[in-house]
């Protein structure tokens, strides 16, 4: 059956008695034929399973083609191939596997009859699928398996239709297949700890669905992936007063690693992007930005990679948090978040007036690159504690200080490259006018970090969200 939205089809478990007759079925003036299919195809796994844990299926059909199905419900398609699954496909399912090698698990046997739901001008109104599946292990003895489904999807048939549908299906001893929800024992609602499973949830999936990317090389890939292991590690560190830090802080440091073999990648693409009209430096930062990349791919295939990413989700599944983190009515929970965000402002605040009163030279830029971190925590902190107001300025206060930071990495190629240039005797003017830009673009972002950050400070910017 054709995906269609959820609050369109529904499926469920067993087959009707008989036929589906129009009769009581409103604007079906009769049901026609679909056709009937018979299909057999291979489902590919690990030996333990580990795609179809996540909630994912990659298959080989009759034609030869593979499909997979993404823990989010994204459908990929491969071109026929021979036996083994496509590398674009295998790519997309590293995270989910562990990078543990694919075999063919099982076999699939359906057979399926389509019956169309039609008015009385002969317009489609909504398809019922019956199948029957038999399935045969392909890993160990032969142990086989069979059901049997029933499948509703309105085409162009009102939501009612799919009611009466329903009825009449429950009626004949049918039941709904409802997606199975993950056995968690979540804190208690309105807590402090809800807030941050919510959070290491979300972005524990996102993290595992941006591994493929990065492995594809697509666009903003590991800029994304940066940012993503940036708020995990911001919650695990932020948040560190209502976990059990001997389980959390190996990961936090692991987090830290990933973010450091990332950044070498996203860095050179930043200074390649911010330094293009240069031609010497958009070479020397595309041959930087390759060999790091080759390192991150090199990261990708390891056992601690794939170690780090089963941990993240471990600790999202079921985060070790203290009693307070855990119990507390939503007045409670509200209080915590409200002490966690009163930290995180005082400590931005303190970093970023001390760097600012500094002289400039290394040491000042050292501070503010200090400043603007303590900012990008206390952002990632806000956003789980649902200040969005605050987490929005210091997205300004953010950017103002990444400015600045840029430049000086900028200023700091810049020489390098000019002192290579004026060892090998070529002119160097180009690159002092370049220099000369990224000191003066440099200045011009910091002028705004202290304005932005008076913007954030406000208190009535800082109240979490209400649950």
């Amino acid at each position: 059956m054709v995906t269609a939205p959820a609050d369109r089809q529904r499926t469920y478990q067993g087959l009707p008695s008989g036929p589906v007759r129009p009769q009581g079925l409103a604007r079906v003036a009769e049901v026609a034929p679909g056709g009937r299919t018979e299909t057999v195809r291979v489902r590919w796994d690990t030996a333990g399973l580990r795609l179809r844990a996540h909630g994912g299926a990659l298959e080989r059909g009759p034609d030869g083609q593979w499909t997979l199905t993404l823990p989010g419900g994204a459908v990929h398609h491969g071109e026929p191939s021979a036996a083994v699954p496509p590398p674009e496909l295998l790519a997309r399912v590293q995270a989910y596997t562990g990078g543990r090698p694919l075999r063919p698990v099982l076999r699939l046997a359906t057979r399926t009859e389509r019956a169309l739901l039609l008015d009385s001008a002969g317009r489609a109104l909504a398809e019922v699928e019956r199948g029957t599946t038999r399935a045969e292990g392909l890993d160990g003895p032969g142990r086989t398996a069979g059901w049997s489904r029933t499948g509703v999807r309105l085409l162009a048939g009102r939501r009612r239709l799919l009611t009466a549908l329903d009825r009449r299906l429950r009626a004949d001893g049918l039941s709904e297949i409802r997606p199975a929800r993950p056995r968690r024992t979540p804190p208690h609602p309105g807590s402090a700890g809800a807030a941050l499973t919510r959070y290491l949830r979300t972005w524990s999936a996102e993290l595992l669905a941006l591994d493929a990317a990065v492995r594809r090389e697509e666009a903003d890939s590991v800029h994304r992936m940066r940012v993503c292991a940036r708020r995990l590690r911001s919650a695990l560190t932020g948040c560190r007063r209502w976990l059990r830090t001997a389980e959390t802080a190996p990961v936090a440091e692991e987090l830290r690693w990933l973010g450091h073999v990332l950044g070498a990648a996203r860095d050179a693409e930043t200074m390649g992007e911010r330094l293009a009209a240069e031609p010497v430096a958009r070479e020397a930062l595309r041959r930087r930005y390759l060999e790091a990349y080759a390192v991150l791919r090199q990261v990708q295939a390891s056992g601690r990679y794939f170690a780090l990413l089963a941990n993240v989700e471990r600790l999202a599944e079921r985060p070790p948090l203290r009693g307070r983190a855990r119990r507390g009515r939503a007045r409670r929970g509200r209080g915590e978040l409200e002490r966690l965000l009163r930290g995180e402002r005082r400590r931005t605040g303190r970093r970023l007036r001390a760097a600012l009163a500094m002289p400039a030279g290394p040491r000042r830029d050292e501070a503010l690159h200090a400043a603007r971190k303590a900012a990008k925590r206390a952002r990632y902190v806000a956003e789980l504690a649902g200040a969005d107001r605050a987490a929005h300025r210091l997205r300004a206060v953010q950017d103002a200080l990444g400015g600045y930071q840029d430049a000086v990495v900028a200023r700091a190629l810049l020489l390098d490259l000019a002192e290579q240039a004026r060892a090998a005797g070529a002119d160097t003017f180009a690159l002092g006018c370049r220099y000369a830009e990224q000191a003066s673009a440099g200045e011009a972002a910091l002028a705004q970090a202290g304005p932005a950050w008076r913007r954030a400070h406000r208190a009535k910017c800082w109240r979490p969200a209400r649950s």
